[in-house]
């Protein structure tokens, strides 16, 4: 199991990158421009993915985390900054984990209610999570007419 998810990260890193990239030619009215996605902007976005990924990190690390503003986000650089550092606590967060630990329960609460689930649930979910949104972000770059990234895993 760890493996299938070390590859499902490693593979949205990469495109991660690849994304950041495509957009960095991109005039900030565009970047902050509602997408009428659900979502407001490509910066919002981009801002909710490192947002959904720090706190399910912090959760599983047992500690508090402080959520994001995409107002802070002027640019694709403070996003890519933000990112780096999230990334590598993703990271450190994985290297230290075992294959045991995949089963461990972890819960939050959720307005009246409280959700368990393992730690390998939540990182699939964050992975799936985040292709889920490559893709809407993929569709966001066509329609400004810009070559999207390649974001096949094969």
């Amino acid at each position: 199991m760890m493996s299938c998810i070390e590859m499902l990260v490693n593979h949205n890193l990469t495109v991660r990158r690849s994304i950041l990239e495509t957009l960095e030619g991109l005039n900030n009215g565009a970047f902050v421009r509602d997408s009428g996605s659900g979502i407001e902007s490509i910066r919002d976005i981009l801002v909710h993915l490192i947002d959904t990924e720090r706190y399910w990190i912090s959760v599983l690390r047992e500690r508090e985390c402080v959520r994001l503003n995409p107002a802070d986000f002027g640019t694709i650089g403070d996003i890519k900054t933000v990112w780096c550092e999230t990334e590598e606590l993703t990271r450190r967060f994985l290297k230290d984990l075992s294959q045991e630990q995949l089963s461990h329960v972890r819960s939050v609460r959720n307005d009246e209610k409280t959700i368990y689930f393992t730690v390998a649930k939540v990182l699939i979910h964050l992975a799936v999570h985040e292709v889920h949104h490559q893709g809407l972000i993929v569709g966001l770059i066509r329609q400004l007419g810009l070559d999207p990234p390649n974001t096949d895993m094969l």
